[in-house]
Formats: structure tokens, sequence, C-alpha cells
């Protein structure tokens, strides 16, 4: 990896370094080989306002060039909080690039075993033989009022706090 280190208006402490080298250290090791270049610039300012400190990123990763701008009062905090930030970045494109990208599983069938009108939910027994709660607000493209017992539909479905829960419901 190629590694610049710079500071613009102030004199680059010791304590900084070692900090900004252990921060390099974790990065490597979370996603190794991944950037090809990277570029700090640490800038003292004279900005009350938004700071007495900037610091810059640059990192390039294949097919991509991920810039990081944070501004601080204290150099250490601001540092870690940078490194933070293309941390978060790093991880994102790796993800994409790994093609990890979620993917929605297709509609669910089941049909109606219980409906609650008063308490505006009901209850589907799932192909796999699992219930399934959903409420008036997940029925699609008709009225809850009208869903009977022995319906089939479709839904999708979620974990839920106490159990699966079609996040849609519709009438097949």
């Amino acid at each position: 990896m190629d590694i610049r280190i710079e500071a613009r208006n102030l004199t680059m402490l010791p304590e900084w370094e070692g900090k900004i080298d252990e921060e390099l250290c974790k990065m490597d090791c979370h996603y190794p080989g991944l950037l090809h270049h990277f570029r700090l610039t640490l800038i003292g300012t004279r900005h009350h306002k938004l700071g007495a400190f900037e610091i810059h990123i640059t990192g390039t990763v294949p097919e991509k060039t991920i810039v990081v701008k944070e501004k601080g009062e204290l150099v250490l905090p601001l540092i870690v909080e940078a490194f933070d930030v293309l941390d978060s970045e790093l991880r994102e494109h790796n993800r994409l690039r790994q093609q990890v990208a979620r993917v929605e599983p297709g509609p669910s069938r089941g049909f109606i075993t219980h409906i609650f009108p008063e308490e505006n939910y009901g209850l589907i027994l799932s192909a796999e033989g699992r219930e399934v709660y959903f409420h008036k607000n997940a029925v699609k493209d008709m009225k809850f009022e009208r869903l009977n017992i022995g319906d089939c539909v479709e839904f999708g479905e979620e974990a839920g706090d106490k159990g699966p829960q079609a996040t849609w419901v519709r009438r097949r």
C-alpha cells in the first residue's frame, strides 16, 4: 500500500502518528490488500466555530476512491472518528464487491387460520406449517374485513418480536 501522511499548519506529534499507524494496521487487518493508496492530511485551521482541526483521508480501492473529511477540536478523537467513517465505507464497498447483497426471498404461501377483527390481526398457516402473524395494515389490494378463514394468501415475511410476521398479505 502506498501511504502518505502529512500535516499542514501544525507540527505532527508522535502520539498522533502512533494513533494513525494503529488505525491503519486495523484497516489492513480487517481489509487485507483492499486499500491500494492511502493519503491522510491533518490540517490546523483557524475556524473556531468549525473546529480547530480538519482531517482529510483519501483511500483508493478497486474501482473507487473513498474520501473522508472530518472537523473537530481534538486531534486524537478526530483521527478515530475519521477512521471509523473510513471503516464503514470500506465495509460497504467490500460487501458490494463480493456481491453479498441482501437477496429478498420470494413470497410465501399459506392460508388464513384465525382472524381477530376487533384486534386488527390474524394468523396464517404457511405452506411449511409455521404460524405467521399479520396485522390489518399488512393487507394489500383489499380490505382486511373481506378476508375469511381458509383464504389462500401470499405474504412477505420477517422475524418479529414474538415470532414470524407478515410484512404484506395478498389474497391469491
